[in-house]
């Protein structure tokens, strides 16, 4: 019987406090020293990503509060509704929220608008709690700049291709696919194999970073990028290429309704049989493999992203993403040294070890708890493809800075348009170019 998200979430949050005492008991004790802002009554508000990461903190809190005396408040909001409402706040230079939780794409942005803080100077005050050197490098990587290190990663991603093992025998076809061409001609044999009953292909066809997150690895894939000698290009010819071709692959085999599909509903999509195949985040892996919700458990292979280019780059403009999601310090709050704290508690080892042994944690940050055995053996059916993803993960897969999210928005809005056949890929993208050219100079 599939399980519900809500129900997910509240099994989640018993499991954690069951066993909060003995994973976070014991490192808490020297945290509040006396006079300083990190204990007494002080409270820190977070803006978090709805996200099994933040059910982890949630059913933890208790203990971190008890030991510090620092009071949390977690807001959490959808993933797409982010990165509009952390502006604002910042925007305002409101103290409203001490913490913010959002990914590198972002997170870089913020720091270049000095809305968030160097954390450097805060490291040693919490360092029985974490330090930056127990991070996995390139999951810290992004957060760094000029000597500077401006985020905490909470969780990583990479991106990769799904693909049913089963359909795939059963219709004759050897292996994923090795190349574009060989992507769509293996969803039509599929699609059409099926009578149309299974898609040959789902991905996100949301406006905005939903569409845009896996749509810039089909970018790639053509030998595209955002920009050209440093210049805006979302028009380019390698653009247009990939945005037609991943409109009609949809449009011919991929499912009803694809254009409004957020991350949830494609895998829901995927995981309830409905696909052979998705490209989306390495994330999607335990969801796959969970035998309690997912039809396709034990059926799903994983591989590298086609290129429809020869001699694809080994490192550099891959085609597959190198994504951190991270906590930022905002350089408004009026409880710095308290929300440091939180922030590196809740990124610590035992925190993340604990999101691993009872939530869907794939992307965790800490080094020894990736290399432990509990991550191995929970995640060996797809560990490697993983690590091999995020190995050649391309850190500038999407736009960053101060105009990453204007970037985001109007490319979004011409694969809506492409999609819904309401003008071409070519007319779409010079739109967006014009809108973006006038709105950044």
């Amino acid at each position: 019987m599939r399980i519900t998200v809500m129900q997910r979430r509240k099994a989640i949050r018993a499991a954690v406090i069951v066993v909060s005492v003995t994973l976070v008991g014991g490192g808490l004790a020297a945290c509040a020293p006396a006079g300083s802002d990190a204990g007494g009554s002080v409270t820190i508000n977070v803006l978090a990503e709805d996200i099994s990461y933040t059910d982890n903190w949630k059913g933890l809190l208790p203990e971190f509060e008890k030991k510090t005396g620092i009071k949390v408040n977690i807001e959490t909001v959808p993933y797409s509704d982010q990165a509009a409402k952390i502006l604002l706040n910042f925007s305002q230079k409101s103290s409203n929220y001490d913490v913010v939780f959002t990914d590198n794409t972002y997170g870089t942005g913020y720091y270049q608008s000095k809305y968030v803080q160097n954390l450097a100077p805060f490291e040693d005050g919490a360092k029985d709690l974490n330090t930056f050197d127990q991070f996995y490098a390139p999951y810290l990587a992004p957060m760094q700049a000029d000597g500077a290190t401006f985020g905490l990663p909470v969780y990583g991603e990479s991106t990769w291709l799904m693909y049913r093992t089963d359909l795939f025998e059963q219709y004759g076809i050897d292996g994923p696919p090795t190349t574009m061409n060989e992507l769509a001609e293996d969803a039509k044999i599929i699609y059409e194999g099926s009578g149309g009953s299974v898609a040959g292909i789902t991905l996100r066809g949301a406006p905005g970073i939903q569409s845009v997150y896996p749509w810039a690895g089909f970018l790639r894939a053509f030998g595209g990028d955002f920009y050209a000698d440093g210049k805006l290009a979302v028009d380019s010819a390698e653009s247009v290429k990939a945005t037609q071709f991943w409109a009609d692959l949809l449009t011919n085999y991929g499912p009803d309704g694809v254009g409004n599909f957020d991350w949830e509903q494609n895998r829901i999509a995927f995981t309830q049989g409905s696909a052979a195949m998705t490209i989306d985040a390495t994330a999607n892996g335990p969801f796959n493999e969970d035998t309690s919700s997912s039809v396709v458990a034990g059926k799903v292979g994983y591989a590298a992203i086609p290129y429809a280019i020869p001699n694809p780059p080994a490192s550099g403009n891959t085609d597959n993403s190198l994504n951190v999601h991270a906590l930022y310090l905002s350089s408004f709050s009026n409880h710095k040294e308290a929300a440091y704290k939180f922030m590196a508690w809740a990124t610590s080892e035992a925190v993340q070890a604990n999101a691993v042994e009872n939530t869907e944690a794939v992307g965790v940050t800490s080094q020894s708890v990736i290399k432990s055995d509990a991550y191995a053996q929970k995640y060996g059916p797809f560990q490697d493809s993983v690590l091999q993803q995020l190995a050649t993960g391309n850190v500038n897969y999407l736009p960053a800075g101060q105009d990453a999210n204007a970037i985001i928005t109007e490319v979004g809005q011409a694969l809506s348009r492409t999609l819904a056949r309401e003008a071409s890929a070519k007319d779409a993208l010079t739109a967006a170019q014009r809108t973006l050219k006038t709105q950044l100079g």
